[in-house]
């Protein structure tokens, strides 16, 4: 088996396994547990069902999504992956169902960032010197800090986000040549950007992530983020049925812009940094925060079909 299929094959593992709602709920304890590897007792609770959440945390081991640590007492602990932060844990920390624990004290912050660095310094060993990791790490963690108005959760943030920032790092540069596509088309990166990344950006990327599934990497960034999507802008999104497929808000870096193909500017103007060699578009799409739901309504039908166009654009033999 390639490495590509196998990827692949891991990759339809994972979906399936986070089909059940209640693994995505549970991936959000995991990732927001201050002790960073929760047992299935912990999770639980005093009269929960430890069997099936064992049962569920077992099946997102077996599917890469967490991995199996030595626990307290002997019991197994878990943590969740780079996988599972990068492709679940946006959707997971977004649910509106899930029981978040209390603030922890700033001393487990520094723990676990120390732990964060620890694994991301692991997992890019090959490419990346240990002070790399660890100050995109801390540079991540400042950068969510600023304004973050929950901080119990910027641990887990700063995971997702620094991983994120580092396999951007590690890309490599692509040319625009079709040809350098493979059959997955993973070659194809596109940014959008706006400037709070909690409504027009947002939605581009959910429709593009629904439209596109794995063939095209999406990204957002806010020139100046907020700490959570637009409601209203959650609601449409809803009942569309792919709020699902937007991330928390996070700030525009300059290597997530140079990994991408394509850098799309929603409202953003001149403040969104250019560099050579990449496909600039600039949609000038009005700003649904404070709207109705008729104008929200409207606004995302404008940028959905502004998406479908780019999508047929990128990969015209798709259909």
């Amino acid at each position: 088996m390639s490495g590509t299929a196998g990827y692949e094959e891991l990759r339809l593992r994972q979906v399936m396994a986070m089909a059940d709602p209640d693994r995505l709920r549970l991936l959000a304890l995991v990732i927001t547990d201050a002790s960073g590897q929760p047992t299935a007792s912990l999770l639980a609770g005093r009269d929960g069902d430890v069997d099936g959440v064992r049962g569920h945390l077992e099946a997102m081991a077996d599917a890469a999504l967490v991995a199996r640590v030595a626990g307290p007492g002997g019991e197994t602990g878990y943590r969740p992956t780079p996988d599972a932060l990068a492709r679940f844990g946006g959707a997971a920390i977004a649910s509106p169902t899930v029981r978040h624990p209390e603030p922890v004290d700033p001393s487990d912050h520094a723990r676990l960032l120390a732990r964060i660095t620890a694994e991301l310094a692991r997992d890019h060993a090959q490419v990346l010197a240990p002070e790399t990791v660890a100050r995109f790490v801390a540079d991540s963690y400042d950068l969510l800090a600023a304004r973050a108005s929950v901080r119990n959760q910027l641990p887990a943030l700063t995971a997702r986000f620094a991983a994120d920032r580092l396999s951007a790092l590690v890309a490599p540069v692509d040319d625009g040549d079709p040809a350098s596509v493979d059959a997955a088309g993973r070659s194809l990166d596109v940014l959008f950007v706006c400037v709070h990344n909690a409504g027009r950006s947002q939605i581009a990327a959910a429709v593009l992530r629904a439209a596109a599934g794995d063939r095209v990497r999406v990204r957002t960034a806010g020139t100046v983020p907020w700490s959570r999507i637009d409601p209203g802008v959650r609601s449409e999104l809803a009942r569309r049925d792919i709020d699902r497929l937007t991330e928390m808000p996070r700030p525009l870096t300059d290597e997530v812009i140079r990994a991408s193909r394509v850098v799309v500017t929603l409202g953003c103007g001149d403040v969104c940094p250019v560099v050579p060699g990449r496909r600039y578009l600039d949609w000038p799409i009005e700003n649904p925060a404070g709207r109705s739901v008729e104008e929200i309504s409207r606004i995302v039908d404008d940028i959905t079909a502004r998406v479908h166009d780019l999508l047929t654009d990128l990969l015209p033999r798709s259909g």
